[in-house]
């Protein structure tokens, strides 16, 4: 029996169960949001000022939250606030991983500190990639975070593997949840490391709240996290400690799909995604061949239109490539009409996407000689 086979063993086939540690699909965004309380996120973009509102926020990719009434009440107020993300170094940022840290960078810009953890710990628990391999990739991955606007001055940058906080308090929250719940959230794992690296995972969400106290904290999170948040909030409200915590906010955004037409981008299938790094004849080819709402041919799309909700490539103009709220307003509606048909519309994205990689490829190798200073500058195990 694979591991896979293990996760799905002895659940009921109509429970709605999210892998919180590897991640998932989300077919249903209602059902996850009345499954995990959480609460739509428009309502508190309206308390923001316009030119406080990221377009991630006011389209609705950002779709949710669990407790952002204080962090909003925070950025309105000038109060102080931290913001808490990470990346397991496995690899580059993808196309589709940059919405967390794009957002990031915005709650920085809005007054939050950032707490960014290079999860090397869950690297090795995970990928079985070394440490010093991990703090290779993690100085790539701190380099484009520099690149996208992120102030490390304003910055809290740490190795999982270098804090020993996340790792004391990590221990400690293991021995108050049970092996039941930690099943419901991460499924059947045949190695503890797993479940190991979700409790410091805890940690690093709590992190800022432990070395500054209470405050408004935010995680940003793919909506595949949502039962890791929930276990979170419940740790935090236990009184496992005399320190006390403000309940940890999330924001939720929604996953983007395959460019091929798959569910997820994935490592896996080099189709479905793209970093920005990768050459752009092979990024040109994987947006010539996505998958669109087109229809067969163009005169029946003149006819009918296209429908943008399943396509791809509208997928990318709408999470990345067209900051404009109105300019994609108008995309949507021509293609709804008929009137811009797919050739033209990814010819337009590949132009987009040649700029936007150009700029940002350029700023990353600026940057480099100050990402290898952060991480190097961190204590790496000798494993």
């Amino acid at each position: 029996m694979t591991e896979e086979e293990k996760n799905k063993e002895g659940t009921d086939p109509q429970e709605l169960t999210v892998d919180a540690l590897d991640g998932g699909t989300i077919e249903n965004y209602e059902r996850l949001m009345k499954e995990f309380g959480i609460k739509p996120f428009a309502p508190l973009v309206q308390k923001l000022p316009a030119d406080k509102r990221h377009f991630l926020m006011t389209r609705g990719v950002i779709f949710g939250h669990t407790g952002m009434e204080q962090v909003i009440d925070a950025i309105v107020n000038n109060k102080k606030f931290a913001v808490m993300t990470g990346i397991k170094p496995s690899n580059s940022y993808h196309i589709g991983s940059l919405t967390t840290a794009v957002e990031v960078v915005h709650f920085q810009k809005l007054g939050g500190k950032v707490y960014f953890c290079l999860a090397d710990f869950e690297t090795y628990v995970v990928n079985r990639i070394p440490f010093s391999e991990a703090e290779k990739i993690a100085i790539d991955n701190v380099a484009d975070l520099l690149a996208l606007g992120l102030d490390e001055k304003n910055a809290y940058i740490y190795k999982q593997s270098a804090e020993p906080m996340v790792k004391h308090y990590g221990l400690i929250f293991s021995s108050h949840v049970t092996m039941n719940e930690l099943r419901g959230v991460y499924g059947l794992k045949t190695r503890l490391g797993y479940y190991n690296a979700a409790m410091v995972q805890i940690a690093d969400i709590l992190l800022p709240q432990i070395l500054e106290g209470p405050m408004p904290t935010v995680t940003p999170v793919g909506a595949d996290q949502a039962p890791h948040a929930r276990l979170t909030r419940d740790i935090a409200k236990r009184g496992i400690f005399k320190q006390k915590f403000n309940l940890p906010s999330f924001t939720y955004h929604k996953l983007i799909a395959g460019i091929d037409g798959s569910d997820k981008m994935s490592k896996r299938n080099p189709l479905s995604f793209f970093y920005l790094h990768d050459d752009m004849k092979d990024i040109t080819y994987k947006l010539k061949n996505a998958f669109t709402g087109g229809k067969d041919t163009a005169a029946e799309q003149r006819k009918l239109g296209g429908n943008p909700d399943i396509c791809r490539i509208f997928d990318l103009y709408k999470f990345m490539f067209e900051p404009d709220d109105k300019a994609l307003k108008e995309r949507e509606e021509r293609c709804r009409s008929g009137e811009l048909l797919c050739g033209t519309c990814k010819k337009e994205l590949i132009e987009k996407v040649k700029e936007f990689r150009e700029k940002h490829l350029e700023l990353k190798t600026s940057y480099m000689d100050k990402a290898k200073e952060i991480v190097t500058s961190l204590e790496t195990p000798d494993i």
